[in-house]
Parts: structure tokens; C-alpha cells; sequence
């Protein structure tokens, strides 16, 4: 379930809460109030390639080394 940030318009509280994309934004749990939805960077889910260390020391062969 989407992850998403508000602030109240009335209290200033913020927090964050789960929910269905269709479902209508939460009243404000301090204080009742309604509340305006905040933009957050999208989570990003990996699945890319590992990237290779920088460091090649000896026993990956860089170093010229014959263990």
C-alpha cells in the first residue's frame, strides 16, 4: 500500500499514513482538522546490476600478484 505524507491546515501537525490511492485523505489525528497532502520522492524499487567496487586490491588480480 502507497505510503503518503500530510500536514494539517489547521494545527500544522504533520504525518504520515497508508492507504489505498482511492481512499480520501485522513482528518488530522491531533486535532481533527483537514489536511492537504505533501509531494515526497517515489520510492524506487532496485533490480538494476550491483555496481563493481572501485578498489581492486590484491587477490582480484590488479595488483599483478600470484597468490
Amino acid at each position: 500500500m502507497p505510503t503518503y505524507d500530510y500536514q494539517c491546515q489547521a494545527c500544522e501537525n504533520h504525518f504520515t499514513v497508508n492507504h489505498k490511492i482511492s481512499e480520501p485523505a485522513p482528518k488530522c489525528p491531533a486535532c481533527g482538522g483537514e489536511v492537504r497532502k505533501l509531494l515526497s520522492a517515489p520510492a524506487v524499487m532496485g533490480g538494476g546490476r550491483k555496481p563493481e567496487p572501485s578498489f581492486q586490491g590484491c587477490g582480484s588480480g590488479a595488483c599483478g600478484c600470484k597468490h
